[in-house]
């Protein structure tokens, strides 16, 4: 994690006290949590960046067939079209 350092009112800084007490959880998790939330209130992901989210975290759970090439990215072209490989380290 960041360290930031932010300047807060008064009355803000007694609010984030008063509910880390009142939930027995550190004013910095209070903070963070509340960021959060209202970052995703005031600028929500876009609809095509969640999808694509959501879809890459589908993707990383397909198993890999054993015997599958590790070097994909780098000789996409020999694998789809033929011709050379590429050496790749």
């Amino acid at each position: 994690m960041q360290r930031v350092s932010v300047y807060i009112p008064e009355d803000t800084r007694k609010r984030i006290n008063f509910i880390a007490k009142a939930k027995s959880k550190a004013e910095s998790e209070i903070i963070r949590n509340a960021l959060e939330e209202g970052l995703e209130r005031i600028y929500p992901k876009s609809a095509s960046a969640q999808a694509l989210l959501d879809f890459s975290k589908k993707a990383e759970k397909i198993p890999t067939p054993p015997g599958s090439p590790t070097d994909v990215s780098v000789n996409h072209d020999y694998y789809a079209w033929g011709g050379k490989k590429k050496k790749h380290d």
